[in-house]
């Protein structure tokens, strides 16, 4: 990647998220080390990529137009990218057929292109709530889309996906992305089981780095966009880190009368009936209004 001039290192405070941290690799010692995750090949990315720089935009758009108005002259690779119906000739058919992928959304697709992934491990039983990533980027062209997996572990390799969400980087800068999940998927980390997190390019010329950590930890790369991925490795890897929330379950079937723990607070909540009085578990639990409490770490 091309070095520039202006570089911003930003890390949250994720810590004040106040979830339990169930892995984390720790920050980047350096700026400018990391993988390289960016898409290398395209399907028919040689179909209207024509200054191949593996976007179909108004860039080629206005290529195309020069070849016709004989403005310019094809090289024979600019020709047969110019050439979207193989009829031999370079006119307004191809710059309409052009006009309305650019359209219509549909660009090549990425087939080949630096993937890697991170494998931890959940000691106890945890609902999978937040990831976060380290990246640095220069120019984005493509949006500054990726995209990020959690894996099964499969024989020491990233194996069937559970989940899968977009990652948008900001462009020009080194920062951590804090993606939180758990509002939208329900997935369980089971106990002593390994996982895998991973991050793909997206069908974009983007590129980015994935910051490498200090210390080493288990990986693992693909080239193909994680059809098939390399034997497994010990080294400095991606910089990530795994939240979540232990699920606690009661030693028995039914709940026990005896309360564990009581206390007493002042009512401060003027529409209440109980405002301005000390007020606890006990107050409804001899009322015989309630049967199950529960504060988590939000209230």
């Amino acid at each position: 990647m091309r070095l520039f001039l202006y570089i911003s290192l930003l890390f949250f405070g994720l810590f004040a998220q106040d979830r339990s941290t169930l892995f984390s690799t720790g920050n980047p010692p350096d700026l400018g080390v990391g993988w390289d995750i960016k898409c290398e090949e395209f399907s028919n990315s040689d179909i209207g990529d024509v200054n191949a720089d593996n976007n179909l935009d108004v860039l080629d758009v206005v290529t195309m137009v020069g070849f016709i108005l004989g403005t310019s002259i094809p090289s024979e690779e600019e020709f047969d990218a110019s050439d979207t119906n193989s009829d031999n000739n370079v006119d307004v058919l191809d710059v309409v057929t052009i006009v309305s992928l650019i359209l219509n959304g549909i660009n090549s697709e990425c087939t080949s292109g630096l993937s890697g992934a991170v494998r931890f491990t959940s000691n106890n039983e945890y609902t999978f709530e937040a990831f976060s990533v380290i990246f640095q980027t220069e120019d984005l062209n493509g949006g500054g889309l990726f995209e990020v997996r959690l894996h099964h572990d499969d024989a020491s390799s990233p194996g069937e996906i559970i989940g899968a969400w977009e990652l948008i980087l900001d462009e020009n800068i080194a920062r951590e992305y804090y993606v939180f999940v758990g509002d939208t998927d329900c997935i369980t980390l089971l106990p002593f089981t390994s996982y895998w997190l991973s991050v793909h390019p997206i069908n974009n010329s983007d590129e980015a780095l994935w910051l490498f950590s200090e210390g080493d930890y288990t990986y693992s790369t693909s080239n193909d966009m994680g059809s098939t991925w390399s034997n497994s490795e010990v080294d400095i890897v991606g910089c990530t880190k795994i939240f979540g929330e232990q699920i606690y379950e009661s030693p028995g079937n039914q709940p026990e009368d005896e309360l564990v723990y009581d206390w007493a607070l002042e009512d401060l909540n003027i529409n209440s009936e109980y405002f301005g009085q000390n007020i606890g578990p006990s107050t409804f639990i001899n009322n015989q209004q309630v049967s199950v409490y529960y504060f988590g770490k939000a209230g």
